[in-house]
């Protein structure tokens, strides 16, 4: 057997070598990274450990060729090469996997808070590793990718404090059960201006009219107003009779 046999049979093993390194040091490195980075979310520190996981393993191919003593030329394209096929077929999930280091370090929102983003509002039902989920006034699930709150203004509005008012709504010819629907279907066009949802305290009937009691909090006092303009125009929309105190 030639001396250059003997080298390349060398190169071979310490390539192998490089290769098993790497798996090993990934898969140590991401049990560590998941224990520490569990306070973040379980979810999160094991994507985020897989990641770091590839990319050492990655390395370890790139450093396998090196020893080998490819071409420099041959050996920069296969690097560059596969970091460009990384970046490009995970660009979404880098950019969701951004989007949730920024919500589990900043914190800007929690479950069960009331957020607007864009034009979306809604109460957060789930805070995942690629998506936030939302339950939209109108009952429907919406489903936003991290991504989305790197570049949209977030408005938490459980994180202020709001003013409250009490309203006294007349109806002057309906049923109690009738005026509570009305009322109801009416809320759910200004809930986006709220800081909870509204609350009816009582409804009287009399003989004439029935009156609903409620309270709203709202964020922006500046909009006390035009709430209860919104209110009124809602209910003549409908065609019904109420007057509001």
């Amino acid at each position: 057997m030639t001396l250059e046999e003997y080298s390349l049979i060398i190169r071979i093993v310490f390539a192998l070598l490089s290769l098993v390194l790497a798996v090993f040091l990934g898969s140590k490195l991401r049990e560590i990274i998941t224990k520490n980075l569990s306070k973040f979310g379980h979810a999160f520190a094991a994507k985020f450990a897989e990641i770091v996981r590839y990319f050492l393993i990655i390395l370890g191919v790139v450093i396998a060729f090196s020893i080998l003593s490819l071409d420099v030329v041959v050996l920069t394209g296969i690097s560059i090469g596969i970091i460009i096929i990384v970046l490009i077929s995970m660009r979404d999930v880098f950019s969701n996997y951004a989007g949730e280091i920024y919500l589990r370090v900043r914190r800007p929102f929690n479950e069960g808070d009331f957020i607007k983003i864009g034009r979306i509002s809604g109460r957060v039902l789930s805070i995942n590793s690629q998506d936030v989920e939302l339950i939209s006034i109108e009952g429907e699930r919406v489903i936003i990718p991290n991504q989305f709150f790197l570049k949209h203004p977030l408005i938490n509005k459980s994180a202020t404090t709001p003013t409250s008012i009490e309203l006294k709504i007349i109806f002057k010819e309906s049923t109690p059960e009738e005026s509570e629907e009305t009322v109801m279907e009416v809320l759910n066009e200004v809930r986006p201006e709220l800081f909870e949802d509204p609350r009816i305290i009582s409804i009287n009937k009399t003989d004439t009219r029935t009156e609903v009691n409620l309270i709203l909090h709202i964020v922006n006092q500046r909009k006390i107003k035009w709430v209860i303009n919104k209110l009124s125009r809602e209910f003549h929309r409908k065609g019904v009779e109420i007057e509001i105190e």
